[in-house]
């Protein structure tokens, strides 16, 4: 369900309309003018379905903006027409962290439907106490739709059905006793026996959204438990155990062409430029192939990116994710204190095949 229609973009972060989502308004419409509704009570429920949507961004964006204070950049927000996702770079494995950004967007639910109420209040509390969709068009009457579209976002995503949010937050309540592995398999478990339970009312009482809802939490909850399963068998492969030692080092005054030769003759994917044996950066193939197809003239100082190296000591799967995060292809890799070797992301995607093949 990748992709979409731009929106609009706020704090780095793209909001996106997947072509599904018009689904739902046509679906209304269809609904509305098979049952012989007026063309403006339709258009009445279909606006007040983009209230509700809005809330939606309003309660991904709770997400996305939590995450970016501990360091969690969110790629785009994508409205489905069963709800929004905001898609995380990924989730924190400090369970505190993960309850936190979690948390967050049903907290925004909760804070707007605390602001129509003190609105409404104001106004006068009796509105909200008698047929609230008396007259939907008027101002009040939408605030307290509001109140109630709110409540009900506050309180579905805090059912425990993992991945929604509220299984997210069982998940982290977990994993502060458990192992993450086994607080995921626990909470998947709780969240797929549920989205069976909303597929069958669903079908039951012809309610074919909460299905759909149901069965997209069984298809994920799957597929979450099995990523952090492989993830936890990934965890015990160390940046040492994939390192290429003695990689391709060259001067940063040599010349693309000579540098070229060397790369190629060697069959390497990376060089490692130098001043005067100090590390200054890398180099990959694909850079310095197009730096030639172009004709730059100049040096390999020119090309350099200057990559942070990480220890031979670390964990190899953070190592991957962060050049994922970054675009690199290669790390150079402190051995000693020295940067005497380098990581490129094929090495490492290797090795974590052959680590899941092993284990099925």
């Amino acid at each position: 369900m990748r992709g979409g229609l731009p929106l609009f973009r706020f704090k780095g972060i793209r909001v996106l309309v997947h072509w599904t989502f018009l689904l739902l308004p046509a679906y209304i419409a269809f609904m509305g003018w098979s049952e012989g509704t007026a063309m403006t009570e339709i258009l009445v429920e279909i606006g007040l379905v983009m209230i509700v949507f809005v809330c939606v961004v309003l309660h991904e964006f709770g997400h996305a903006l939590t995450a970016q204070r501990y360091g969690v950049g969110t790629r785009d927000i994508t409205l489905l027409p069963i709800g929004g996702v905001a898609s995380l770079e990924r989730m924190p494995e400090d369970p505190k962290q993960e309850f936190m950004i979690t948390v967050a967007g049903p907290l925004v639910n909760l804070v707007i439907a605390v602001l129509a109420f003190g609105l409404i209040a104001i106004t006068g509390i009796s509105l909200l106490l008698t047929d609230l969709f008396n007259d939907i068009t008027s101002w009040n009457a939408v605030l307290s739709f509001l109140v109630m579209s709110n409540l009900g976002l506050f309180l579905f995503n805090l059912i425990p059905a993992f991945p929604m949010d509220g299984g997210r937050i069982l998940r982290s309540l977990l994993s502060m006793r458990l192992p993450r592995e086994r607080a995921t398999r626990i909470a998947a478990g709780v969240g797929r026996f549920l989205a069976l339970g909303f597929v069958a009312y669903g079908l039951l009482e012809g309610a074919p959204f909460l299905a759909l809802i149901g069965l997209f939490i069984f298809m994920a909850a799957g597929a979450e438990a099995k990523q952090v399963a492989q993830q936890s068998r990934m965890r015990s492969i160390l940046v040492q155990d994939v390192m290429k030692m003695d990689p391709l080092c060259l001067d940063q005054a040599m010349d693309l062409q000579s540098a070229w030769n060397q790369l190629t003759f060697g069959e390497h994917q990376v060089l490692m430029v130098l001043d005067q044996g100090r590390y200054v950066g890398l180099v990959g193939r694909e850079e310095l192939r197009s730096a030639m197809v172009i004709g730059s003239p100049g040096t390999l100082v020119a090309l350099a990116r200057k990559v942070a190296p990480v220890h031979s000591t670390d964990p190899a799967l953070p190592v991957l994710q962060r050049m994922m995060a970054e675009g690199v292809p290669a790390v150079p890799v402190l051995v000693a204190g020295s940067a005497t070797a380098v990581l490129t992301r094929d090495r490492l995607m290797d090795a974590f095949n052959s680590q899941l093949a092993d284990k099925r």
